[in-house]
């Protein structure tokens, strides 16, 4: 057995307290390959949270899940993870997967997408297969859902095995995708008090910040397949936001509207930054919903070129502040630095006043992309 990992130097060597199953898996598998994915994976929970069963449940499901969440929200159909293949290799950048050595080749254009890999008509990497298995991958009767853009290119209407459509498909599985992504942090939050406090609070904040994040990728490869291919989700999603304010839109006091490059990785391609002889600057907007307790959805961009602070105010009431201090692959506003604070149980009455202030740092220039209200219960 071969493997390769790249261990680094977190004291959990990996950078994240879930992520050591997969190298425990690793030598499991080579100890013995039959073993489930479920048998390792509570064995290893056991071995590193204790016994506590639903500790043991949640983390497993959440390990059980992962791999086909992420799937969902990046590249589902075997069109692989649609990230920046020229960069970062971290945020979404569907346009870099073509025209260079190194791209995935999804061959996405207005009528259809996939790369045809099919010894009859296409590149002829299927015949590298037994003869059994090119029969599965040559016929599209035949091929699985799960892998189909990898080996066929079809038109964004052709009908899967599951009856839906490919544009639908890959419309669904990334809002799928990011709603699984924010179970975790639900599962996770329910363990607190059976993990200790260090663990518990390093992985909820990674899992919060997949959560968020997940929502760019959905949005970010949505939209880019929704304007190539001039096909509308069916469910009214894509590229319809109603409870979303864009920065752009509101009152801005030193804040400039700047185009963001890829424009997918934007809500509505743009952002707003604060230049620095304009420091500090603000964004507000009145609220016109009903009265009730929400939750206040900021996304910004943490660039790591500066640490901005923002805070969020209704009135002349401060309900949060942060400083944009991440450790992201990004010295502007993209699809790598995007990431969103969330706010809880903030009270809000027709007519109020919600302003975000923004403190630029270095070349970080406070960037905002939008703000998105919740009615919480």
């Amino acid at each position: 057995y071969i493997g390769v990992a790249n261990v680094g130097l977190d004291e959990n060597w990996l950078g994240n307290h879930l992520v050591l199953a997969n190298l425990y898996g690793f030598a499991r598998l080579a100890w013995n390959p039959n073993l489930t994915s479920r048998a390792i994976v509570e064995e290893w929970t056991r071995l590193t949270f204790g016994n506590d069963p639903l500790v043991v449940a949640a983390v497993s499901e959440i390990q059980l899940a992962s791999w086909k969440t992420y799937e969902s929200y990046t590249g589902p159909l075997g069109l692989q993870s649609l990230t920046d293949i020229l960069g970062s290799h971290y945020g979404p950048a569907p346009e870099s997967q073509e025209r260079n050595g190194w791209g995935q080749w999804i061959r996405a254009d207005h009528e259809g997408v996939g790369m045809d890999r099919t010894v009859a008509t296409g590149t002829g990497f299927i015949g590298q297969y037994s003869t059994p298995v090119q029969e599965i991958y040559e016929s599209l009767g035949d091929m699985p859902d799960d892998l189909i853009l990898f080996f066929h290119h079809v038109p964004y209407t052709y009908r899967l095995h599951s009856g839906k459509s490919v544009i639908q498909t890959i419309y669904d599985l990334h809002y799928d995708g990011a709603e699984k992504a924010a179970e975790f942090v639900s599962q996770w939050s329910a363990l607190r008090g059976r993990v200790d406090d260090a663990r518990y609070g390093n992985v909820l904040a990674q899992l919060s910040y997949q959560a968020g994040h997940a929502i760019v990728w959905r949005d970010a490869i949505d939209d880019w397949f929704h304007r190539l291919s001039g096909i509308a989700d069916a469910k009214g999603r894509v590229g319809n936001h109603p409870r979303r304010i864009e920065a752009e839109s509101m009152e801005l006091k030193g804040y400039i509207a700047v185009n963001v490059t890829p424009w997918e990785d934007a809500s509505g391609g743009k952002a707003i930054e604060c230049p620095p002889a304009a420091d500090p600057c603000t964004a507000q907007f009145r609220f016109a919903g009903p009265a009730g307790r929400y939750e206040i959805d900021v996304q910004y961009f943490d660039e790591n070129n500066g640490i901005s602070k923002f805070r969020a105010l209704v009135g002349s009431r401060l309900v949060d502040e942060w400083l944009a201090d991440a450790l992201l692959p990004a010295t502007q506003p993209n699809g790598d630095s995007s990431t969103r604070r969330v706010i809880h149980g903030v009270m809000l009455r027709p007519g109020d006043e919600l302003r975000i202030e923004g403190f630029p740092d270095g070349e970080q220039r406070a960037p905002l992309d939008y703000v998105e209200l919740r009615r919480e219960r």
